[in-house]
């Protein structure tokens, strides 16, 4: 079982406005250093807590989130926002505001066909 996943950045609240727009994300703390600077951000995506650290740029390969029937209507909606990189039967792939890979996956079953890959 995965925890949480931490994504190193160098600008923490301009990725932290690109996941909190992701359908199903809910934003869970914030923390600073004592200058007021933000060091972190932590975001819930369903079981998986995703922190936003500030520091060098590190993140997985692709972070690929779950198309379900329950959320499929908002990803739908939401891919219209974001440049589509790439996809296969099963997965659309993106990119986050740093640049980290991203996507969202129907796997096993292939991507319904009213998930528009503009």
């Amino acid at each position: 079982m995965i925890h949480h996943i931490a994504i190193g950045t160098p600008h923490p609240a301009r990725l932290a406005k690109f996941y909190r727009e992701l359908p199903g994300a809910v934003p869970v703390k914030e923390f600073h250093y004592e200058s007021g600077e933000l060091r972190s951000v932590w975001i819930q995506c369903d079981s998986i807590l995703l922190m936003l650290e500030e520091g060098k740029a590190q993140a997985p390969k692709n972070l690929v989130f779950s198309l379900t029937p329950s959320n499929r209507s908002l990803w739908k909606e939401w891919l219209k926002t974001v440049k589509i990189t790439n996809h296969t039967d099963f997965t659309i792939y993106f990119k986050d505001s740093d640049g980290n890979g991203l996507g969202i996956s129907s796997y096993p079953e292939k991507l319904p066909p009213e998930i528009e890959m503009s």
